[in-house]
């Protein structure tokens, strides 16, 4: 775990880990404003210019230059309805961008407004009663069809190990994991006690392996387009979908 912390983050194992929200709903990292060179240049032995150089300003913090971004994109985005010409065009593509949201997450529109929010939650103005007929809506059984739930969003269905392939479609968007170990146990979990427990645990874990091996997101040919995971990363990944077949040789030896 954490040699991989030195590259994009250790794997999700299925327990112990907490998600960006951002990252569970699909979307990619956010990016941060490359400096430039006026703001990025400092003393090598210091790294500032305030306290050797009065004469220049001190650069500015990287998250502070991200809001700054964020705020430009914002203005940027608010216009006045009245100075577009074709408006009826305009009412179109917005139409087909609730329907995508709405292929994408599911008819909520509650729902879909939250995944859009930096940290979530609902509106303000939200009704009550209505939120509780939305949650029932949302977490009822059918309510995932015809959707990308459990193949570009959520956890991904197809493996009964779908801790590691979830991790592993996070990854190639581009996003990085933390390991973290505090003093004080963040999480507490339970572990197989006696042999056939184990083996059947192990088992599972080989079955997983093997059905992300034969499926369309192998770690061997899945996820080159977007140039976002590291050649050791993948590695990684690798090791974790072809461990089971060295069961043959160790066998035959």
């Amino acid at each position: 775990m954490k040699g991989l912390d030195g590259i994009q983050g250790p794997v999700y194992v299925g327990t112990g880990c907490v998600f960006n929200r951002q990252a569970l709903y699909g979307y990619g990292p956010p990016s941060m404003p490359s400096l430039s060179k006026s703001s990025s240049s400092s003393c090598s032995w210091c790294g500032c210019c305030s306290c050797c150089c009065p004469g220049k300003k001190a650069p500015k913090d990287p998250s502070e230059l991200y809001r700054d971004a964020k705020r430009e994109e914002l203005d940027a985005a608010i216009f006045n309805l009245r100075e577009i010409d074709n408006y009826d065009d305009y009412e179109r593509s917005m139409l087909i961008s609730q329907r995508s949201f709405e292929k994408t997450f599911g008819l909520s529109s509650v729902f879909i407004e939250s995944t859009i929010m930096e940290n979530g939650g609902v509106a303000e103005s939200a009704n009550p009663s209505t939120l509780i007929k939305e949650a029932i809506h949302v977490i009822s059984c059918g309510y995932e069809e015809k959707t990308e739930w459990g193949k570009e969003i959520g956890w991904i269905y197809g493996s009964v190990t779908e801790d590691i392939l979830t991790g592993f479609k996070m990854h190639c968007r581009g996003w990085r994991s933390i390991y973290c170990m505090p003093l004080r146990p963040a999480f507490k979990g339970s572990a197989p006690i006696n042999l056939s427990d184990r083996l059947h645990q192990v088992l599972r874990w080989a079955l997983g392996s093997v059905e992300i091996f034969l499926s369309r997101h192998c770690p061997l040919w899945y996820g080159f387009g977007g140039g976002r995971l590291k050649w050791l990363q993948r590695m990684a990944y690798i090791n974790t979908i072809v461990y089971p077949f060295t069961s043959l040789p160790l066998i035959a030896y």
